[in-house]
């Protein structure tokens, strides 16, 4: 099922990437519950690049009231995923390696930032940084993805 393009976020920033491909990654997203549960937020897409936000909050918090590790994860995750997405195909995650390197205090916003390094038939490369509002960098992260298809090939 196909959403209307009314339904789509168009405050998302198009940084040169194919429009069909941009609209394309926003539909699959809108359809994301699981990323919208931790209240991450796309900002930009362009070639090879994601950029997202999340403000931390009690639902993605820990017992100390800092970013759990889990919803660090998961952005991490994610704007590497999407990244990969954005050179117009359809990854799964094979394996992600999250450092994280402070905590990200209740009201931060973090801001990530996922890159693909190498881009290949059937496997792509990214990394991925995420930082408070300040420049204070919480985690960094890597990842292999496996293609699963291409939008091309979708029917």
């Amino acid at each position: 099922m196909s959403i209307s393009q009314k339904e789509i976020n168009f405050e998302t920033e198009n940084l040169g990437l194919d429009p069909d491909i941009f609209t394309k990654i926003l539909e699959l997203y809108q359809n994301n519950s699981y990323a919208h549960l931790t209240g991450i937020k796309i900002v930009a897409l362009g070639p090879g690049k994601l950029i997202a936000e999340m403000v931390v909050e009690k639902q993605n918090s820990n017992m100390a009231g800092t970013l759990h590790g889990g919803a660090t994860a998961t952005l991490v995750d994610v704007c590497m995923g999407m990244a990969c997405f954005t050179k117009g195909s359809i990854v799964v995650s094979g394996n992600i390696n999250v450092s994280y390197l402070a905590a990200g205090k209740a009201g931060d916003k973090i801001i990530a930032v996922g890159q693909v390094i190498r881009a290949g038939k059937t496997a792509f490369f990214a990394e991925a940084c995420l930082e408070d509002e300040k420049g204070k960098i919480i985690a960094t992260g890597t990842g292999t993805f496996f293609v699963k298809e291409t939008f091309a090939e979708q029917n």
